[in-house]
């Protein structure tokens, strides 16, 4: 999804290159506001994917934007079933990040290692996780969930 009522910067340049090969459909949001005619930008045409102008603001169009989704997945496919989905680039690399400090940290403990060198691997775990939720992680928190551990000397 872009933001039609502006040019393209170089994140929406880096999407548009990413999904060449994918299946995606490019939305073209705000027409309620002025627009830029993404549609005619170079780099949105090279993309070769349908594209959509909406505005979620007053929602315009979405019934073009159903009816797409329907056409390109089938919503027999798409079963709403409480599972999470991931729908940014960014949140999957935070939780694959999140991922690699856990690994590290459950190493640690088969190591044994001392706790302390865990709580490093939790609080970046944390801490990506808040990069997602907007929830930063104090030094309380990280205190608070080793409190209950003996830290050896």
């Amino acid at each position: 999804m872009f933001d039609n009522s502006k040019p393209l910067n170089k994140e929406d340049k880096e999407i548009l290159e990413f999904i060449k090969n994918k299946k995606a459909i490019i939305l073209l949001n705000k027409i309620d506001l002025q627009e830029n005619n993404l549609e005619k930008c170079k780099e949105v045409i090279d993309a070769n994917k349908k594209i959509l102008k909406i505005s979620l603001a007053s929602e315009s169009n979405l019934s073009d934007l159903y009816d797409e989704l329907d056409i390109m997945f089938g919503l027999e496919q798409i079963i709403p079933d409480n599972e999470v989905m991931i729908t940014n680039i960014r949140h999957k690399e935070l939780i694959e990040d999140a991922l690699k400090h856990l690994k590290e940290a459950q190493e640690a403990l088969k190591s044994n290692m001392p706790v302390d060198i865990m709580s490093i691997n939790i609080k970046e775990i944390l801490q990506d996780l808040g990069k997602i939720t907007g929830e930063n992680v104090s030094e309380d928190v990280i205190k608070g969930i080793f409190s209950k551990f003996c830290l050896g000397k």
